[in-house]
C-alpha cells in the first residue's frame, strides 16, 4: 500500500545548459485544494472539449469517492505542485479506475502527467483513460507502460428533440422509485448482470448508493424502474438519470433483467428516462457505452443518440 509523504517526481531539480528546471512535488490533497483542483480540471476539459464538464461540487464528490474507495485521500490521491502552484491531480476511485487532470498550459505539463501516471502505476493493475484524439497523452502513457485495451463512447442527443411515447411490454409497468425502500432490490437486479460487459465493475451497495442515489443532483423522479406483474412484481429493468452542470442530462445505468429481455423493455426505459430528463430543459442528454457493445449502440442510435466522444482505456500489461 502506498504511504503518505512528499514525493518528488523523477524530473527533480536540475540545470541543463544553465536553464533551471523546477521539480514537481506530489502530495495528498486537502479540502483547501478543492478550488485549485477544479481550475485544473476545467482547464483540461476546455482544452479537450471547448468548455468545462463539471463544477466544484463534482470535485468534492470525486474526493469523497476516493475516501470511500481507498480509505483516505492520503492513500488514494495526489496533487502536483510546480513552484508551489497546483498544476495537476490524480485520483484512484476504486476498482482500478482513476482520473488524471493536468493544466495543459503549465510549463511542465508533460512532465507533470508522467509523474502522476507513475504514481498511479504503483497501485498495480489500474486503468487510465484518454480521449482518442489526444495523441500526446496516449504517447506519454505508453512511455510508462500503459497500453490501450478497450475503448468506450459517450453519446449525446439534443435535450429538446422530440421523443415518442414509450411502449411498455405486456405485463410490465413503470412505477415510482422509493428511496430507502427499493435500493437493495434495484442494486441486486443491476449487478446480477452488470459485470457481463467488459469495463463494468461490481460496486458494493454503499458505494453504489453514494455514486447514484446521493448528491445535490439526485432526483428520485429521474430513477426509472419497471416491475413485472403489471407493476406489482419484481424490478425487471431500470434507467437511472441525473443532471450535470452545464445543462447536461445523463443516463448512468440502463439495464434489463435477463428474463425480461427481447421484449423492447430497454427501449421503453431509455425513452422514458430521456423524456423525464428533457423536462429539466437540458442542452443535451448523454450516456456512455463500451465500443464493442453493438446491440446497445444500435438501440441508442435508433432514438437519436450520436457518438460525441471516444475514450481509450489504457492499462499496464
Amino acid at each position: 500500500m502506498l504511504r503518505s509523504g512528499e514525493i518528488v517526481a523523477p524530473t527533480g531539480l536540475s540545470t541543463c545548459h544553465d536553464l533551471r528546471v523546477e521539480r514537481i512535488e506530489l502530495r495528498p490533497p486537502t479540502d483547501g485544494d478543492v478550488a485549485a483542483i477544479s481550475v485544473v480540471i476545467d482547464a483540461q476539459d476546455t482544452a479537450w472539449w471547448g468548455e468545462p464538464d463539471g463544477d466544484i461540487d463534482d470535485v468534492r464528490h470525486e474526493l469523497d469517492r476516493v475516501r470511500q474507495a481507498m480509505g483516505s485521500l492520503e492513500v488514494g490521491a495526489r496533487v502536483a505542485l510546480l513552484d508551489g502552484r497546483l498544476v495537476g491531480v490524480a485520483l484512484a476511485v476504486g476498482h482500478g479506475h482513476t482520473s488524471v487532470a493536468v493544466d495543459p498550459h503549465g510549463a511542465q505539463a508533460s512532465a507533470t502527467r508522467l509523474a502522476l501516471f507513475r504514481w498511479l502505476a504503483a497501485f498495480g493493475r489500474v486503468e487510465i483513460e484518454s480521449p482518442a484524439n489526444d495523441e500526446v497523452r496516449l504517447s506519454e502513457l505508453a512511455t510508462v507502460g500503459f497500453v490501450p485495451y478497450r475503448s468506450s463512447f459517450e453519446l449525446e442527443r439534443p435535450g429538446d428533440a422530440e421523443l415518442p411515447e414509450p411502449h411498455w411490454p405486456a405485463g410490465i409497468a413503470p412505477v415510482p422509485f422509493r428511496l430507502g425502500v427499493d435500493d437493495e432490490e434495484l442494486h441486486a437486479m443491476i449487478y446480477s448482470f452488470w459485470t457481463d460487459v467488459v469495463g463494468h465493475t461490481a460496486r458494493p451497495i454503499d458505494e453504489w448508493r453514494s455514486a447514484i442515489l446521493a448528491g445535490p443532483w439526485f432526483e428520485a423522479d429521474l430513477i426509472v424502474i419497471a416491475r413485472a406483474d403489471s407493476g406489482d412484481g419484481p424490478i425487471v429493468g431500470c434507467a437511472l438519470g441525473r443532471t450535470f452542470t452545464g445543462g447536461v442530462g445523463w443516463v448512468s445505468q440502463l439495464g434489463v433483467a435477463r428474463p425480461a429481455r427481447g421484449l423492447g423493455l430497454g427501449r421503453a426505459l431509455l425513452i422514458e428516462a430521456c423524456r423525464r430528463l428533457s423536462r429539466r430543459e437540458p442542452r443535451v442528454i448523454g450516456l456512455g457505452v463500451e465500443a464493442e457493445n453493438a446491440n446497445a449502440l444500435g438501440l441508442y442510435r435508433s432514438i437519436g443518440f450520436e457518438v460525441s466522444r471516444e475514450w481509450i482505456h489504457c492499462t499496464r500489461q
